[in-house]
């Protein structure tokens, strides 16, 4: 039986939506991961995807799920054929998408009910302490308005203007970039208010300008997210180069999808961009 998620990335609220703030995210179709499990007497893992050492992570993630839903691992057998083509570290969601993944087989085999606090879960090894946004994507596969630790409502956008993704060239660590953040938090209250409130507010403006049509406003919260993630510190020289270059090439706004410090990164532009066929992806409306 084969159990699918998808990639996802996220317009706004990145790393204030731990601590229950405001975060839009949408499903990336083009970007999957799957695991095809085949019930047999002993515990086989197979991996397509080339990535340094994967079966030691699969296999950890494995046995932290027996331990959450108080299952004997050593009685967990079955061939897992691991498949995903979305790009590890990279903004993207892949560890979402293969919680996400292990979640449904314990769900299907009987040992835990609940999808979402099992995955949830398990992505607390990837990201320290997961909000559960990246995981409510995979699991529903819609485009999301997430508060509060949850999914407050549907998103359903009235206008869906150029917007492209590319990848800056270097690899983003969550858990490195939430240190970043959580350092600003405990040592200076009032930097860590201030840019908080700031991504709140780019959260506000971008679902506001998805239901009135409003590519200004738009603009301006994409702008704004960004803020925060320089207030932050979360640019590197990598990523400010690759930003820079999209905005000289006539995006209006460009922001990281991710953590920061790399990964994939969100542009906007008035006219189709041209010049980016080899390594950009033109998002289409969810």
């Amino acid at each position: 039986m084969k159990f699918l998620s998808y990639a996802k990335w996220i317009m706004s609220g990145e790393h204030t939506v731990v601590r229950g703030g405001k975060a839009l995210a949408f499903p990336l179709q083009k970007y999957e991961s799957s695991i095809e499990f085949t019930p047999s007497d002993e515990l086989e893992i197979y991996d397509t995807n080339g990535e340094e050492k994967f079966n030691e992570i699969f296999l950890s993630l494995l046995r932290s799920a027996a331990e959450f839903a108080k299952f004997d691992f050593q009685k967990i057998t079955g061939k897992f054929l691991v498949q995903s083509n979305i790009k590890m570290k990279s903004g993207l969601g892949s560890s979402a998408a293969i919680c996400t993944n292990i979640a449904k087989i314990f769900k299907h085999l009987g040992l835990w009910e609940d999808v979402f606090s099992l995955a949830t879960h398990l992505e607390d090894k990837f990201h320290c302490r997961s909000s559960g946004l990246d995981i409510a994507v995979a699991m529903t596969d819609k485009a999301v308005v997430f508060k509060n630790n949850r999914v407050s409502h549907v998103l359903e956008p009235s206008f869906w203007p150029y917007m492209m993704l590319t990848y800056s060239g270097e690899k983003s660590t969550t858990s490195k970039c939430a240190e970043i953040v959580k350092n600003i938090i405990t040592t200076d209250h009032k930097l860590a208010d201030e840019l908080n409130a700031k991504m709140n507010q780019a959260s506000d403006l971008c679902e506001s300008s998805l239901k009135e049509g409003d590519f200004l406003k738009l603009r301006d919260g994409i702008r704004l997210a960004d803020d925060a993630f320089r207030g932050w510190g979360l640019y590197n020289d990598t990523l400010t180069t690759h930003v820079a270059a999209l905005l000289n090439d006539g995006a209006v706004a460009a922001k990281p999808v991710g953590s920061g410090l790399g990964g994939f990164v969100l542009s906007l532009w008035e006219e189709k961009p041209q010049g980016y066929d080899n390594i950009s992806l033109t998002l289409e409306k969810p």
